[in-house]
């Protein structure tokens, strides 16, 4: 996906995160069958709902990698806050 810049009323930014996390322990969680699809699916509604493009998923057996466009409005915090809290809870 080519980079774009995001246009808002007031502002133009291209600001792009990697995050990489892993579950407690680093168990071995994707393994399980159906899992990992589950999880991406979970991201990519949060994401849509809070305004970020999703450049990149990748999910190996204890750890997830993501590379995803913001507003400059969410700190990277933020952003973690949500997409975990939800996956958890969900």
């Amino acid at each position: 996906m080519e980079n774009k810049y995001r246009r808002t009323q007031t502002t133009v930014s291209l600001i792009n995160y990697h995050f990489v996390f892993c579950p407690r322990y680093r168990r071995k969680i994707f393994n399980i069958e159906g899992l990992e699809d589950r999880f991406k699916t979970l991201v990519k509604n949060k994401c849509k709902e809070i305004d970020i493009e999703i450049i990149a998923i990748e999910c190996d057996k204890d750890h997830t990698h993501m590379f995803l466009n913001s507003l400059p409005t969410l700190s990277p915090s933020d952003i973690m806050q949500n997409i975990k809290g939800y996956t958890s809870k969900i």
